[in-house]
């Protein structure tokens, strides 16, 4: 398994902990502050996490712009506060007592603690594997993909900045020749990819076809992408296969970490996370759906997501596409009908920042 990152350990810190007094809320909080050790700035865009005594995380928020955050715990008891920001190693507070209605504030100072990126090569020839050991390079890069997912939804959910939506759609020909489109520009909000839950995705595949209507031969059907909670699922992780490589070409400077279905016995995806190989931010999600039926005769249905970080600190989607097949019944003579690609319909758009 060697090379490989070193384990994710606690870093040094200066941790200044206050017990508060009791306040009227029933609920027990953790609030405070993360500031760099250098120069005591804010942190931003840093995922704090509160951690039982088991080692679960029970809670964790997004810090704000000048390094604040606030969590609390679903009942009293030992929980260990964990401070994660990409391409760093993780930090730690020692184990704390929450009791009933108590306020704890912490401030946090972390050093520039950067993970090294060892040499690939050797990882890179090993075989497909699925449910990546905890410790390899694969399974550490997959931590930086759900940092920096987790981070991009939670500001997304957060509104706490504004920003525009150029939204479009367009429809093309079996060749992906444009056969019209349109384009709407909206305020920003939720999640650009349509995802389902792990659960449910297990069960119906990535591609779901709803029943006809009245009038209709065919039934609509819906493509689904993947997310932080799909990517890093223990069902994902064990039905897909995953590879690292170092990125060439356009992707020159980056590790790629390649998946696919190790079996696919329903509509499935397969597709590359691009990070980049300093600061190990995710740069870009590319998926393709496998396993669809007869009448998709080429290739050409996916999707991709670039990600990137604005001068504010926060994380986000900047550009999204999703393309997918779409049916016709077609009357064959002597054969009757019979399901053909009619064309394509793509959906996808960009963020641009509200001045």
């Amino acid at each position: 398994m060697e090379p490989r990152f070193s384990h994710i350990a606690c870093a040094i810190a200066t941790l200044v902990l206050l017990a508060g007094a009791a306040v009227p809320a029933v609920a027990q909080r953790v609030e405070g502050r993360v500031v760099s050790a250098s120069d005591s700035a804010g942190i931003a865009s840093a995922l704090v996490q509160l951690l039982d005594g088991a080692g679960a995380r029970v809670a964790q928020v997004s810090t704000a712009a000048d390094g604040t955050f606030r969590l609390s715990a679903p009942t009293p008891g030992r929980y260990v506060v964990a401070v994660l920001r990409i391409g760093q190693r993780a930090w730690r507070s020692a184990a704390m007592d929450l009791e009933t209605g108590v306020r704890r504030s912490l401030t946090i100072a972390l050093p520039d603690d950067p993970i090294l990126l060892a040499q690939i090569s050797v990882e890179a020839r090993t075989a497909c594997r699925t449910s990546p050991a905890e410790g390899s390079l694969i399974a550490d890069l997959l931590q930086e993909v759900d940092r920096a997912l987790s981070l991009t939804r939670m500001a997304m959910e957060r509104r706490e900045f504004q920003y525009l939506v150029e939204r479009y759609e367009r429809t093309a020909t079996p060749a992906f020749q444009t056969v019209d489109s349109s384009a709407t520009v909206d305020l920003g909000g939720g999640w650009p990819i349509r995802s389902a839950s792990p659960e449910s995705l297990a069960v119906h595949g990535f591609v779901r076809q709803e029943d006809a209507v009245a009038g209709q031969l065919l039934g609509r059907y819906i493509y689904y992408g993947p997310d932080a909670p799909v990517l890093l699922s223990p069902w994902f992780l064990s039905t897909h296969c995953f590879g690292v490589s170092e990125g060439s070409g356009a992707d020159s400077g980056t590790v790629v970490v390649s998946f696919r279905p190790e079996h696919a016995r329903r509509a499935d995806i397969a597709g590359r996370l691009v990070l980049a190989g300093r600061t190990l931010e995710l740069r870009r999600v590319e998926w393709r759906y496998v396993g669809l039926p007869y009448w998709v005769n080429r290739e050409g249905a996916g999707g991709a997501m670039t990600l990137d970080r604005l001068p504010s600190a926060v994380y986000l989607p900047t550009q999204w596409w999703t393309c997918a097949p779409v049916p016709q019944v077609s009357q064959l003579p002597g054969r009757g009908g019979r399901v053909t690609l009619w064309g394509w319909k793509e959906g996808g758009g960009r963020i641009v920042p509200s001045p």
